[in-house]
């Protein structure tokens, strides 16, 4: 479970800003909002939280950097070499951010251990690496599991390893360790098997799906086809109020059509044999009542883009709650009716289907999501470049509101700032 990510000079970000999922006293006394994690550091978290902005205010940048933050621990130690360049982008509009290096850091409880990882870098190297951790066990205290920090050409790294709480042959680890890789990533590489747990979650429990990605179909229907019990799935699109009665999915092997045939050589043609051997096309179709009481079948493509993009999303969150992942998705309101996106954060909040303590955090500019009683004003964030150059975050907690309720008209005129600058138009041409 996601505690708290932050993250300093990636894109329109410069100064440091922190995204946080801990729950406030208040916020707890509504259960459903929260999960119970037993750590004494974070005991409640909550299930979903949404962040309001404009167009060009950082959102996808904020989701981006928590993108490449997992792929860099993901891949750092196995798809570079010596003297590879760190890709990505840091400000270059903030005055002196250019030069400066960028900093990332995660805290997050996984089988009951919390972690604090975190690291700073250029184009060129890992600067820092840190990890803290701290058991979930009464009186544990918080342990320095490893740093390292890079001193010069001639001194190269300074390193602090714990060796009571990092068994294993840390010597070996710490030479295999590239300038441009993690020693989190290589150690893991080399077998450490407690770097295994921080490592596993952050790259198999971590999930991101940007605003120009939506879930293939196909991962939907795949579980629909081949999972015996179809029940919780029908009930997670009952839960998002589809009005579908029953599914059907037929399983094909993936073909090429005669057209595209002509078009490939014969090797080309034999490469995709190979690799499409295994690979199955799924074709929906959809149950649906007629006003006579009869079933009817459309096929998915006759659905609404909503309908296609929500079964779209189905299995992606059928995944996330029956594994208990953290799934952050940027732009989730777009194709999606209000009442739909309503009815799916609340699927996160919903203790029968939501059992592993999943959470979900999106960006949206849809504001009818926040009524009375549905989310708390620790859910809601703030997005924004009030200066054009740096994005700022800010929870709703950080001013006094007094009811949730009155929060659209408050922030649609303008008193939480995260509007678009739109100037009046009636002049123009005149």
């Amino acid at each position: 479970m996601l505690v708290e990510f932050s993250v300093s000079n990636f894109r329109s970000i410069s100064k440091k800003i922190t995204f946080s999922a801990v729950a406030s006293s208040g916020a707890v006394k509504s259960s459903r909002l929260t999960v119970d994690t037993g750590n004494s550091l974070a005991p409640s978290l909550l299930t979903s939280a949404v962040t309001f902005g404009p167009n060009a205010s950082g959102k996808s940048s904020f989701i981006r950097s928590v993108k490449f933050f997992k792929n860099l621990v993901k891949h750092s130690a196995q798809d570079r070499t010596h003297g590879d360049k760190i890709n990505y982008s840091r400000n270059k509009l903030a005055k002196g951010f250019v030069k400066k290096p960028s900093e990332f850091e995660i805290i997050f409880i996984h089988k009951n251990e919390l972690f604090q990882y975190g690291l700073k870098i250029n184009n060129d190297k890992i600067l820092e690496e840190w990890l803290f951790a701290r058991h979930s066990k009464h009186l544990s205290r918080t342990r320095n599991v490893f740093y390292r920090k890079f001193v010069s050409k001639k001194e190269g790294y300074f390193w602090d390893v714990n060796d009571s709480q990092l068994p294993g042959e840390k010597e070996t680890w710490k030479k295999a360790t590239r300038d441009n890789a993690l020693f989190l990533s290589t150690a893991v590489q080399l077998n450490s098997k407690y770097l295994q747990k921080p490592f596993e979650w952050i790259c198999d429990y971590l999930e991101i799906i940007g605003a120009n990605e939506r879930v293939a179909h196909n991962f939907t229907a795949k579980l629909l086809f081949e999972k015996e019990d179809k029940g919780q799935i029908l009930d997670l699109m009952e839960a998002l109020d589809l009005h579908i009665t029953g599914f059907r999915v037929e399983s094909h092997k993936m073909k090429l059509p005669q057209s595209a045939k002509d078009m490939f050589s014969e090797k080309l043609l034999e490469k995709f044999s190979r690799e499409a051997k295994d690979q199955r096309d799924y074709r929906v179709f959809m149950e649906h009542k007629n006003q006579s009481g009869e079933v009817i079948e459309l096929s998915l493509n006759e659905e609404s883009d909503g309908t296609q993009v929500l079964f779209g999303l189905a299995g992606a969150i059928f995944d996330v709650l029956e594994n208990g992942y953290t799934l952050f998705i940027d732009e989730l309101s777009n194709s999606l009716h209000p009442l739909a996106l309503k009815g799916l954060v609340s699927i996160f909040h919903n203790e029968k289907l939501n059992k592993r303590g999943a959470q979900l955090f999106f960006t949206s500019h849809e504001t009818s999501i926040i009524s009375k009683n549905f989310m708390h004003k620790d859910q809601i964030w703030f997005i924004d470049r009030l200066d054009g150059v740096s994005t700022q975050l800010r929870p709703m907690s950080d001013y006094s509101v007094r009811e949730i309720s009155a929060f659209q008209r408050s922030y649609l005129g303008g008193k939480y700032g995260a509007l678009p600058n739109i100037r009046e138009l009636d002049n123009v041409g005149s």
